[in-house]
């Protein structure tokens, strides 16, 4: 008549792990992917707050032009 009820419970045993394989592999895969975002979303950010210090320096620098004397040593 076709598959004994034996051989039905074996491919879905066989069905299964290949199921949780594949799982396995997709949870790997979506940690890398995460952890690739979050490193170039903290890379952006960085370069941002960098940027934003560079922009306020250069401002700060404009606007005392004529005192400026070149040394930005802390005081």
């Amino acid at each position: 008549m076709g598959k004994t009820l034996l051989e039905l419970q074996s491919e879905l045993a066989v069905s299964k792990r290949l199921i949780a394989t594949l799982e396995a592999e997709l949870d790997l895969y979506k940690q890398k992917y995460r952890d690739e975002v979050d490193n170039n979303e903290y890379k952006t950010k960085y370069r941002e707050l960098l940027d934003s210090h560079w922009d306020w320096k250069l401002k700060q620098k404009s606007l005392t032009e004529l005192n400026y004397d070149g040394d930005e040593t802390p005081k």
